[in-house]
């Protein structure tokens, strides 16, 4: 699906479970100690870097549209829940953590059988991933607690 929707194949993947918190629902986000577990459900993205500065977004579920946008100018639309908001807030995270301005684009196919709003954190799924996606692209890492921070 990849070679069709970009007629090129991935360089690379990123995957990050769904999450269920056995104790704390929504209130690590205030600070409070949570207690999470992963589950085998997962979000996966495959990623080709590229030389223009165009982050092309894909899903393989047709209900949710491609997208695309310039990486130096990226618009977070916080009226909606639309899927590739949760892409770009952790694309934007890692951009902002270094300060960068314009970022390399990047051809993005995403696939996930975490089902939405089932409080198994697939749209934190998405944001990880996007963050990982990211870092990889640019070459660096950033410690476990900083990656949460940024994303």
């Amino acid at each position: 699906m990849f070679n069709s929707k970009f007629g090129s194949v991935p360089k690379f993947y990123v995957r990050a479970p769904g999450r269920v918190n056995i104790i704390g629902e929504h209130i690590d986000y205030c600070g409070y100690s949570v207690l999470p577990m992963a589950v085998e459900q997962d979000m996966l993205i495959a990623v080709e870097p590229v030389k223009t500065h165009t982050l092309q977004l894909a899903n393989t579920n047709p209900l949710y549209p491609d997208f695309s946008t310039d990486t130096a100018n990226i618009q977070i639309d916080k009226t909606k829940p639309l899927w590739h908001n949760y892409f770009l807030c952790g694309f934007k995270g890692i951009k902002e953590h270094f300060g960068l301005s314009n970022l390399p684009g990047m051809n993005c196919l995403v696939d996930g059988n975490i089902p939405p709003s089932s409080g198994l954190s697939s749209s934190s799924a998405l944001v990880c991933c996007a963050g990982l996606v990211t870092l990889t692209v640019l070459g660096m890492n950033l410690s476990k607690v900083t990656k949460f921070e940024c994303c």
